[in-house]
């Protein structure tokens, strides 16, 4: 179903991210992937030219676009499209998150929350919506469970950019379902990946109390794959713990 589709995807250098560039690999996809600089650039191929076949990496394309950079963007979308490409699957996976007390909270990373989170999905859709209602494509959005809950103590900002973005993708699937397009959140709960790097706690050690980045992965296939005429418009993944630990900070 998938075989030859044109796929974009932000943020594969690790995590989420990496697992759906290594899932549509498999299904025969041909994938640009968007990673923030050239050191991860480097870094992912590495990991990538000794773990794929040579027919694989034939089909894969790194891309270096910081999304905090609305110039960058724009240049990403006319590089591809000069080159003729255009994506039948956007997959808008890059996401940060900085946590604490919102006092707390620098104008700087606020903004990159914003930026990253909420403003770089915008403008992506915007430069590639035409290809994808063209080519009846699909847009997948990963969002949070933080976008519906209204408590999100030490997240409020996170969890607002989440909310947006994922009020903004139903919004989108009302406007261009006409035209065949479908369009999808993919809203996962504490997901073992570094987002939580910034923060002062993580999913407790138990299997039972985080997502597998692989699992979430699987779900995003699952809805890309749905029978034509069949949209998922919105799928939420939990485990079935809700536990924490603190991070000890060095």
């Amino acid at each position: 179903m998938l075989k030859n589709k044109l796929a974009l995807i932000t943020g594969v250098s690790s995590g989420i991210g990496k697992c759906l560039l290594l899932r549509l690999l498999k299904e025969g996809c041909l994938v640009y992937g968007v990673v923030k600089n050239q050191d991860r650039k480097e870094v992912l191929w590495a990991e990538l030219s000794s773990s794929l076949t040579n027919e694989e990496l034939q089909r894969v394309v790194l891309f270096v676009c910081d999304l905090r950079n609305t110039s960058e963007i724009e240049s990403l979308a006319d590089a591809m499209h000069k080159e003729n490409l255009h994506p039948d699957l956007l997959l808008l996976n890059a996401g940060v998150g900085f946590y604490g007390p919102h006092e707390e909270l620098s104008a700087k990373h606020i903004a990159e929350l914003s930026a990253v989170n909420f403003t770089a999905p915008l403008l992506l859709t915007n430069r590639f919506l035409r290809d994808i209602k063209n080519n009846r494509g699909h847009i997948l959005f990963i969002s949070s469970v933080t976008a519906s809950k209204t408590n999100n103590t030490h997240g409020c900002a996170y969890g607002a950019t989440k909310a947006g973005i994922s009020n903004f993708a139903k919004s989108l699937f009302e406007e261009v379902r006409k035209y065949g397009v479908r369009v999808t959140v993919l809203a996962p709960d504490m997901t073992q990946t570094d987002l939580y790097r910034n923060a002062s706690f993580c999913a407790a050690n138990d299997a039972d109390a985080s997502l597998t980045p692989e699992e979430v992965a699987d779900y995003a296939l699952f809805a890309l794959t749905a029978r034509e005429g069949l949209n998922l418009t919105e799928l939420t993944m939990q485990p079935q713990l809700h536990r924490l630990e603190r991070i000890k900070k060095l």
